[in-house]
């Protein structure tokens, strides 16, 4: 009986002690978890070694140097579309899935509609003038509408221009678009641009290019020069057609609800780092460009020049006609800051 006694009174003890124990379990690893960094996913479709892959690379080196953080976060990056295409991307950011992205303008308009003016037709005459526009209060607003939209842009990367390129022949004037099936952006506007030129439009994921130009679902699509060599389009689409109907900008953007959980002294880390980044970016895609029309001229696509750029620019009136009048004044801001400018075509 004693022992039983003994034994009982241990039990009680230690059950008027649980409740401090649990007190002081909490309270550690409440402790351990001040001390590990944040775990922030940033997806980008590309492959390591583009331009805008390393750039990112680089804005992670970035914010694992910076002091001011002292390993708050830690850049997951996942680039080759791993995570999903752009649209689905947007997606798993706006519902917290993922922290960050870096992903064309064009399939932002639909969570951020300002941002569609971006991916009107020859619009912007070149690099340069896209670059002002973006620095100007043009830019600010469509800052200010993706934010509204859940996406706080920290920079813009450099994406070219964007023009046709198919399996079938030479595009030298609107009239060769016809009848062919062009693979384009989750966008209406895109859409819209390709049915204006003849062709038919075939909305699919950037990652599902490669394999339906050599079964022949499509026969061509539309994309800047280096992406037309880091794919391997090329290999399905020998003929590249520099109309540069599109200069639209990457931009890399956070989750707005983790933004504002960051201290001002955070914010500013992180944007520092991005523009940081966007201009390592920027100066590693003219030399890519570059290499990357060596790279297929050799491998023997044709690169060729359309005949009358005027031409192709009169045919997508339609698409103007559409969508501009739902941009207010930027058109005419946008245009207002060209004209002036100088500088070799984009590729």
């Amino acid at each position: 009986m004693a022992a039983q006694s003994d034994r009982l009174g241990l039990l009680i003890r230690s059950l008027r002690l649980l409740p401090l124990a649990v007190a002081f379990l909490l309270l550690a690893c409440s402790g351990v978890e001040t001390d590990v960094p944040e775990r922030w996913v940033l997806s980008n479709v590309h492959i390591a070694g583009y331009p805008t892959a390393e750039g990112l690379v680089r804005f992670a080196e970035l914010l694992a140097e910076d002091p001011k953080l002292e390993g708050r976060i830690t850049i997951d990056l996942q680039l080759g579309g791993v995570l999903g295409n752009e649209k689905e991307t947007l997606e798993k950011l706006r519902f917290g899935a993922i922290q960050m992205a870096c992903v064309s303008a064009a399939p932002l308009q639909e969570f951020a509609p300002v941002s569609g003016v971006l991916a009107l037709p020859f619009l912007f005459e070149n690099g340069e003038h896209l670059w002002r526009v973006l620095d100007s209060g043009v830019g600010d607003e469509i800052a200010a509408g993706l934010t509204e939209a859940g996406f706080v842009p920290l920079a813009w990367y450099d994406a070219g221009a964007r023009s046709f390129y198919n399996r079938v022949r030479p595009i030298v004037r609107p009239e060769d678009l016809r009848g062919l099936k062009i693979r384009v952006q989750r966008s209406e506007m895109m859409r819209d641009l390709v049915e204006a030129l003849g062709a038919s439009p075939v909305a699919l994921g950037f990652k599902q290019v490669y394999t339906s130009l050599h079964t022949g679902a499509i026969d061509g699509a539309e994309n800047n020069l280096p992406s037309y060599r880091s794919e391997r389009h090329f290999e399905a689409s020998r003929f590249y057609s520099l109309d540069r109907h599109a200069i639209v900008p990457d931009v890399l953007v956070v989750a707005r609800e983790r933004w504002r959980e960051l201290s001002t002294e955070e914010q500013i880390a992180l944007r520092t780092a991005a523009q940081a980044s966007a201009h390592l970016q920027r100066e590693l895609w003219a030399d890519y460009r570059q290499k990357a029309a060596e790279t297929v001229t050799e491998a023997g696509c044709r690169i060729n020049e359309v005949e009358d750029p005027n031409a192709f620019r009169q045919a997508v009136q339609p698409v103007y006609e559409k969508h501009a009048g739902r941009y207010g004044d930027l058109v005419d801001r946008i245009r207002e800051l060209g004209g002036h400018l100088s500088g070799p075509p984009l590729r």
